[in-house]
This record gives C-alpha cells, sequence and structure tokens, in this order.
C-alpha cells in the first residue's frame, strides 16, 4: 500500500488504507471511493471505516461512513495531528484564552464548537475542549447538556494527542489538567 505525505494528501484525495480523522467521529480508516446516484445525480463519496481505540469495551463493528468527496474537508475530513500540531494544540488548551464567549446561548455556541472542529481539524478541537472546560467550571450550563459534548471531544482530543505525541492518554490528560487550571484564574 502506497504510502502519502501530508503535503501530497492536503493537495489530493486521500488513498485507500490512508488513516484520517473525520470530525466528531474521530478516527477512520479510508476503505476507497465509489460513485453513487442520488437524485439523478452521481457522486464520488469516500467509504470511510471508523477506528476503535484500543481500550474500548465492544468488538462490535461500526457501520461505514460515506463521505462526499468534493466535500469532505468542509465536513471535517483531514489528516491525523502531526507531533508539531499536537504540541501546538496542548499551548491552546493550557492558554488563558477562551477562545468563544461564555455568554453566547448555548444553541449557537454548540454550532461555534462543531464549525471549529470541522474547519480548523485539531487545533479547533483544541480549543472546543478549552472551552468546555471553562464552561463546566463556571457552570454556565446545565451538566447534562454540557458533559456528553465535553466527554466527546475530550476522547477524540486526548487519543490523537496520545497518537501524535506517543505518549499514554493518562499523561497526555494530568499534562493538559494541570495546564487548564490557569484558565479559571479569577482576572479572566
Amino acid at each position: 500500500m502506497e504510502q502519502q505525505t501530508s503535503a501530497e494528501r492536503s493537495l489530493f484525495e486521500f488513498l485507500p488504507g490512508t488513516a484520517v480523522i473525520y470530525a466528531m467521529h474521530g478516527k477512520c480508516l479510508v476503505l476507497g471511493t465509489e460513485e453513487r446516484s442520488l437524485g439523478g445525480q452521481t457522486q464520488k463519496f469516500y467509504k470511510l471505516e471508523p477506528k476503535k481505540s484500543a481500550l474500548a469495551r465492544s468488538s462490535r463493528g461500526e457501520s461505514a461512513i460515506w463521505v462526499p468527496v468534493d466535500q469532505a474537508r468542509e465536513r471535517g475530513l483531514r489528516i491525523p495531528m502531526t507531533q508539531a500540531e499536537a504540541e501546538a494544540a496542548i499551548k491552546l488548551l493550557t492558554s488563558r484564552e477562551y477562545f468563544f464567549k461564555v455568554s453566547d446561548p448555548w444553541s449557537a455556541l454548540v454550532t461555534q464548537l462543531e464549525n471549529t472542529i470541522k474547519t480548523e481539524g485539531g487545533l479547533g478541537l483544541a480549543k472546543a475542549a478549552s472551552f468546555l472546560f471553562v464552561m463546566k467550571r463556571k457552570q454556565l450550563v446545565s451538566d447534562q447538556e454540557l458533559n456528553k459534548l465535553q466527554e466527546s471531544v475530550n476522547k477524540l482530543l486526548f487519543r490523537e494527542l496520545s497518537e501524535a505525541l506517543n505518549e499514554p492518554m493518562k499523561s497526555i490528560e494530568a499534562r493538559i489538567a494541570k495546564g487548564m487550571r490557569s484558565k479559571l484564574l479569577p482576572d479572566h
């Protein structure tokens, strides 16, 4: 199987066998592309296989994900973070910046967070995780509304950082937790 460099992957289609990250679905494997007819028009789709974490409790396979090739990047399909991008993500997480306005309505914030993850990739995921940490600690949104999104974002982010930095997830979690405490200091 031919490997692509990150420059090649950013200019061309993702080849079958390529590991990718798909927005809030996380790590996937590109199985290939297929043409499908929708509404009388033929469109090309990536067929993605979601990859489970080695720590996943279930061995049940997940359904394939179909992503239109011509909209893949806008929908959040990207290559995994490099080590340099992972270090930049950790810097974002441990900065005092919130990245979003805590005063915005929750429904608008969810849309902003999801769009940031799609358009900014791993760094957008770090911004979302950072902001959700602040929202939860300051109890600005009910726990039920926040917990599910925060758990999903953190799981995806910490798994990707762990792989990019070749460090155990527990180490990544501890590093980030220590750094994010500064977000809660009084002068913010």
